[in-house]
């Protein structure tokens, strides 16, 4: 599907603006079906009934429990370990356009790490300022409370 979006844009037929939102748009929804397909097989595992029969039945499957419960993890984490990584966004903001389709348990290469290191660079970042700014609210409420 991305190839013949690419091909349209060769063309003339559609724009760079709309050449970058159909490809993302066909990459996130590539990452949903595999998530879907990853979670579904996760759910369900097939045993030997009494007669000697395959059937399936819900699976006492640690990750899958633990995700579908809420206690740890999510949909999304899982996917990224088992899965497919899925699409990265650069430093500014914007979304890479190629996305990452190796997962954490098979390994990522040299570029696909690089790729998710802005993501994890910009989070560490996040996070040590939403800290700084706690603080400084704190710091004020208790200031205005005196």
């Amino acid at each position: 599907e991305v190839a013949e979006i690419q091909e349209q844009f060769q063309s003339g037929l559609v724009t760079a603006g709309e050449r970058y939102n159909k490809v993302i748009d066909i990459w996130a929804a590539a990452n949903d079906r595999v998530s879907k397909a990853m979670m579904d097989n996760l759910q369900t595992e097939t045993v030997i009934n009494r007669d000697g029969q395959e059937e399936k039945q819900v699976s006492f499957n640690s990750i899958y429990m633990m995700a579908d419960s809420g206690a740890r993890g999510s949909a999304a984490q899982i996917r990224q370990l088992a899965g497919m990584r899925g699409l990265m966004a650069k430093p500014d903001g914007s979304i890479i356009e190629t996305p990452i389709t190796a997962n954490f348990r098979e390994g990522l290469n040299v570029l696909q790490y690089f790729i998710s290191t802005h993501g994890a660079r910009k989070g560490l970042a996040d996070t040590a300022l939403k800290t700084a700014n706690s603080g400084y609210l704190t710091r004020r409420l208790v200031d205005v409370a005196q």
